[in-house]
């Protein structure tokens, strides 16, 4: 008999306990059946599925410490997003324990061990990134909405500024400081003397740490300082934008101003002149090329008698040739259509009918959030009309007060109307996947490659994300 571990996550602490039980008893029974024996139990309470957050989850490190003391061969969860809810995490995750010789089972989907298996769960752990990302939809409406009328929208406020009732107003020792940073730039002086009089008073920054050159330097970019309000619902996808924002909502005069616009600009201008470089090009495959020493090869320009030459070489400039980032390209191009081969295309076409038979309970849990978000958010409205009904409060608070409210209204309707994402039918994902086939661009190369490795300008090896899911299906070889 096998010995097994269960791994159980509930992400939220408005959910009901009984989700974990729930879990515990479906992993038990699959394991009764199975003939597995049941050594440990982890559980994490209200903790985030999302992005790195299973850093910041000690049962579920302890369980990954624990697998190398070889007193289990099994992990048992009920799904695969009570792991993480991103692809990457999966596939290091899944990557990490075969070393180690142990298998993750999900009870709740459990497609087997064959090829098709394989694919079926790497389209899981996509399908649960999508998942949050369609939630994450829905609270930018909200977020949206809260930056049109110029009121804070959460996180930290900048250095200089505190937040009351959501608005924002100047904490006066910390803007002062503000002030003698912008004073020093515009007169070509240093901030080393105001970093180390400031860490000397014991002034710290909104996370409470000592502020050094790089909160500085974001201090000294930040136009909020200017009375303008600056609010981006989604990150700019052009990294040289990310600073100017070009698409963000831009409110003039909403916040209370610490430094006057030509003082800005002209502060803007010093640091401009200062740049080393110009904007970093992004190539087909920069990022993902390795030397045979093991150190990334940066991509490098070389003009001669007029022509401009690309190539890849050693960071640390080991003494290996550079390779033309022509050859480079080209191999990871032809990967892909090995790797899209229409024997896979039909795998996962195949996975996509079994994956649509469990649509039913995957709808029950959307409605099971979505009404959990609902109740949620009800209760907030409710408070607020218990508190404005009150007849005792100022007339200023009862404005902000009824703001929120018509806030929470509306964000409530949008879950109402919010609709589980529908699943890709075999025929979409068929088209899709030979549309990258036929033309690979750098999106489809950083979704599907995680490793370009040149021994010499001759010898290249791939390695795919799917590398660890497919097994021998597309894996990566010498070039």
């Amino acid at each position: 008999m096998s010995n097994a571990v269960i791994y159980a996550r509930y992400s939220s602490d408005k959910q009901s306990e009984d989700s974990i039980e729930a879990q515990l008893r479906a992993c038990r029974q699959y394991a009764a059946t199975k003939g597995y024996n049941i050594v440990a139990v982890y559980a994490d309470e209200a903790i985030s599925g999302k992005g790195s957050m299973t850093a910041s989850r000690a049962q579920y490190q302890k369980m990954l410490r624990d697998c190398n003391k070889g007193t289990f061969d099994t992990i048992l969860i009920h799904k695969y997003d009570r792991v993480a809810r991103s692809l990457g995490e999966h596939v290091n995750l899944d990557t990490r324990l075969q070393k180690m010789g142990i298998t993750l089972i999900a009870v709740g989907q459990d497609f087997g061990f064959g090829p098709e298996s394989k694919i079926m769960r790497a389209l899981m752990w996509s399908m649960s990134e999508y998942y949050i990302d369609n939630l994450a939809n829905e609270t930018k409406k909200g977020e949206r909405e809260v930056a049109l009328k110029g009121l804070h929208n959460g996180g930290y406020p900048p250095f200089g500024y505190d937040i009351v009732d959501q608005k924002y107003v100047i904490n006066p020792y910390e803007a002062e400081y503000v002030r003698k940073i912008f004073a020093a730039v515009k007169n070509h002086e240093g901030t080393k003397d105001i970093i180390a009089e400031m860490a000397a008073v014991g002034i710290v920054g909104k996370r409470g740490k000592p502020l050094k050159y790089s909160a500085v330097y974001e201090i000294l970019r930040n136009e909020k300082y200017t009375g303008t309000y600056i609010y981006c619902v989604d990150e700019e996808k052009d990294r040289s934008k990310r600073r100017s924002k070009p698409n963000a909502i831009r409110i003039e005069n909403a916040l209370p101003m610490i430094i006057d616009k030509a003082t800005f600009d002209e502060v803007q201008k010093i640091m401009d002149s200062r740049k080393q470089s110009g904007p970093k090009t992004s190539y087909l495959c920069s990022g993902l090329v390795y030397c045979s020493c093991g150190a990334k090869m940066h991509a490098h320009i070389s003009t001669k008698k007029g022509h401009v030459y690309h190539y890849y070489r050693c960071s640390k400039k080991c003494g290996a040739p550079m390779i033309s980032m022509d050859i480079v390209d080209d191999a990871a191009k032809t990967y892909l259509r090995t790797l899209l081969n229409e024997e896979n295309q039909k795998a996962i076409a195949t996975a996509m009918r079994k994956y649509k038979c469990g649509e039913p309970e995957r709808a029950a849990d959307f409605k099971k959030i979505v009404a959990s978000k609902i109740s949620e958010k009800q209760k907030q409205y409710d408070t607020l009309m218990t508190n404005m009904s009150s007849g005792v409060l100022p007339a200023d608070v009862i404005e902000d007060i009824g703001a929120k409210m018509n806030q929470l209204r509306s964000e409530i309707e949008a879950l109402k109307k919010t609709e589980m994402p529908k699943d890709y039918t075999t025929d979409q994902i068929s088209l899709w996947l030979k549309a990258l086939h036929d033309s690979p661009d750098d999106k489809a190369i950083r979704l599907l490659i995680s490793r370009i490795d040149i021994k010499n300008t001759t010898e290249i090896n791939i390695q795919s994300t799917l590398t660890s899911v497919v097994g021998t299906i597309g894996c990566g070889s010498w070039i």
